[in-house]
């Protein structure tokens, strides 16, 4: 027995993209501007959280909006919640590299315009 696509038959056919060159102006205006703020997170295989601060706050300095340490003292390690501007992100990891150079980078997050620092 041949199945058929009931799908082809019932979804309308989106025409507006394929009869205009007006259009991709068009969609371009209404795409969302890149987030303002991300937060990077990285670990590092240490736990003296004083001097992982220190170390952070130096290395930094005003790029670093907030961030939020986690220490997990049964594995020997703390994860670091970065956030930073978007347009400084380079400047921030090449700065955390020269600091932490063990330091393993994991998800990047873009923010939202609405997240409030903490």
């Amino acid at each position: 027995m041949r199945q058929s696509s009931l799908a082809v038959d019932t979804v309308p056919r989106r025409t507006a993209l394929r009869h205009s060159k007006a259009t991709m102006p068009a969609l371009r205006a209404v795409s969302q501007p890149a987030p303002a703020w991300i937060r990077m997170r990285l670990a590092v295989a240490s736990t003296e959280v004083f001097g992982l601060r220190q170390t952070m706050h130096r290395a930094l300095g005003e790029l670093a909006r907030v961030y939020v340490v986690n220490v997990d003292n049964r594995h020997g390690e703390t994860t670091l919640h970065v956030e930073v501007a978007r347009t400084d992100r380079d400047a921030a990891m090449d700065a955390i590299m020269t600091a932490f150079p063990a330091a393993k980078f994991g998800v990047t997050t873009a923010l939202r315009d609405d997240y409030v620092a903490h």
